[in-house]
């Protein structure tokens, strides 16, 4: 018999469901961050961490699918993943995406 594959952390999972050479959303990915999540004591405060980067990044299809991932974990993840998605620190993360950039001298990109 094999061995049982070793388990993945929620930063791999991440890492998989977001890579920017993914040519559709990775859906099993997806789906083991989420169960992952959910099974980890601090999951949901660290998956929240792992997305808040991704949803950042400077790739946009890498960025699009960090939102499919939170959409996803947002309809599936239950009450411990919306009270940390509702907190000032994610939320915060969030607003960074759409502020406007602002350069030295106060000219805004």
């Amino acid at each position: 018999m094999a061995a049982p594959p070793e388990e993945e952390s929620l930063e791999s999972r991440v890492n998989k469901a977001t890579n920017p050479l993914n040519k559709e959303a990775d859906w099993d990915s997806i789906q083991g961050f989420c169960e992952q999540l959910n099974n980890e004591p601090e999951g949901p405060q660290l998956a929240t961490r792992l997305l808040a980067h991704k949803i950042q990044s400077p790739q946009e299809w890498e960025a699009m699918q960090a939102l499919m991932v939170l959409e996803m974990c947002m309809k599936n993840c239950g009450k411990r993943f919306h009270n940390e998605v509702g907190k000032f620190r994610f939320l915060n993360e969030l607003i960074k995406v759409v502020s406007p950039k602002v350069l030295s001298g106060g000219l805004f990109l």
